[in-house]
């Protein structure tokens, strides 16, 4: 099924900021079509580390969707929105990698991305062709299913479980 999509992590270790930021503005660009709502937080205080785009799109959130009595020198937060507006979804797109905390949603709320602590993990649901596209920008090895991922990188406690149960003695059935 061509446009089944699938739960991928874009793995970002040893990314610079802004190759990360510009794979991830790439990928969220990929499924814009599909976001009907957005959230973000804008840490206001790290401002001075992004590039003006990011600043004035920042700016206008804050503008439109933060309220007077909620906004600080320091950490704002949008709350969920709609993103029917290009020129807002835009904004949230362009903020997102440098948020701790952006959520896409479609209109239905199922997810279409999410992105923590400055874009170094980030969730986003793919076509076998978007993620092909995502993959020649970051790499193959970057995009990788989520299933995969939870298989090759198990929790310590299923780890612990996995080994409890191969210790303990089977139980009979007579």
């Amino acid at each position: 099924m061509k446009d089944r999509r699938v739960e991928y992590l874009l793995l970002s270790d040893g990314l610079d900021f802004a190759r990360r930021g510009v794979a991830l503005h790439g990928a969220l660009t990929l499924v814009a079509a599909e976001m009907g709502r957005a959230e973000t937080d804008i840490p206001w205080s790290m401002r001075s580390d992004w590039a003006p785009e990011v600043v004035e799109a920042a700016s206008r959130l804050c503008d439109r969707f933060v309220p007077d009595s909620k906004r600080n020198g320091h950490y704002m937060q949008t709350g969920v929105q709609s993103t029917s507006d290009s020129k807002v979804r835009d904004d949230f797109i362009t903020v997102a990698p440098h948020a701790y905390d952006a959520t896409f949603w479609r209109r239905d709320f199922g997810e279409v991305a999410s992105l923590s602590d400055e874009g170094t993990s980030c969730a986003i649901w793919l076509t076998d062709d978007q993620r092909n596209v995502v993959a020649d920008v970051v790499g193959a090895d970057r995009v990788v299913s989520y299933e995969d991922w939870r298989r090759a990188h198990p929790s310590c406690s299923r780890r612990q479980l996995h080994r409890l149960r191969t210790r303990l003695p089977r139980a009979r059935s007579d």
